[in-house]
Formats: structure tokens, sequence, C-alpha cells
């Protein structure tokens, strides 16, 4: 995106006019007057020093349920799928058929799920922490829960795909 904006405002500089006019009045209005290059330049700079500097402070900005969700589909589709329904007596019941079930395609199922509880262990240190931030949208993740799925994971993978050699 940077490199863009800044070949866009190469080309400003140059006086190129193949992009539209109508591109050229947002450039000016969003630049508040200032010349076009230049406001390119600085823009591309801002992105660059933000995302240089860029800090996920969870506990300050909590995430809302959307982006519980697309953060963390795999996790939120695994209650949905494995836990709500109620077909299994325990959590622990549920996610060992979950991750028994996935078996021998495993790769495709397990690996992205352990990523992202991994990821919301680390991201919400804490039963408090991830209580406020996940587990009010993916109601059975907890840290203890979140654990048992990862050694239920990491023992499948070591019974099942240990090479015995």
């Amino acid at each position: 995106m940077t490199a863009l904006l800044d070949h866009v405002a190469g080309l400003c500089a140059e006086g190129a006019e193949a992009a539209p006019q109508e591109f050229h009045d947002l450039l000016e209005r969003a630049g508040a007057g200032t010349d076009a290059a230049a406001y390119l330049h600085s823009l591309a700079r801002t992105i660059r020093t933000l995302a240089q500097n860029s800090q996920d402070d969870y506990d300050e900005l909590p995430l809302s349920r959307w982006e519980v969700e697309v953060r963390f589909p795999r996790l939120s589709g695994f209650g949905v799928n494995w836990v709500y329904d109620g077909e299994y007596a325990t959590l622990q019941d549920s996610l060992q058929a979950a991750v028994d079930s996935e078996h021998p395609y495993c790769g495709e199922f397990l690996a992205p799920l352990a990523a992202e509880a991994q990821s919301a262990l680390v991201l919400f240190p804490g039963e408090q922490a991830m209580e406020e931030r996940l587990s009010s949208v993916v109601e059975w993740a907890t840290p203890r829960a979140l654990r048992h799925l990862l050694q239920a994971v990491d023992d499948h993978m070591q019974r099942e795909h240990t090479d015995p050699s």
C-alpha cells in the first residue's frame, strides 16, 4: 500500500494526468489543498510508522463480537459444532470427539484450531482477561478448556502421527 501511495505521489509530482479528474478532485479535498505528491508521501510515511509501531493492546480496546468471530473463526465454529448441542456429557468429551473425528485429515482441521487456541491464550492471559474478551462470545473458551484442547490435539498427533522408527 505504501509503495503504491509513493508511486502515485511520484506520478502526481511529474504532472501525469493519467488518473481520472474525479481522483484528482478527491485527492485535493482529502489533502485540504496541500500538494498532492506531498500529501500522498505523508500518508505513506504515516502508514509505515503505524505498521512498525503496531501494538495489539486487547486489554485497552477489546474485540467486538464480529471481530472475535473473524479473528477466531474456528474456535467460534467449534462451539456450534461440538459443544452447544449437548451431545457429549462433558466439554472434555466434546474436545476428544472433535479431535478424533478428523483423523486422518487432522492437519486441515486441527492445526488451525490449535493455532487459534494458542493465540487466544497468549492474547488473553488469565481467566479474567479471557472472560471479558473472548468467552463472552465463544462461551466454551476458557483458559482451561483451551489448554485441554491443545493437549488433546498434541496427544492425538503423538499417538497417530509419529513415525515409529
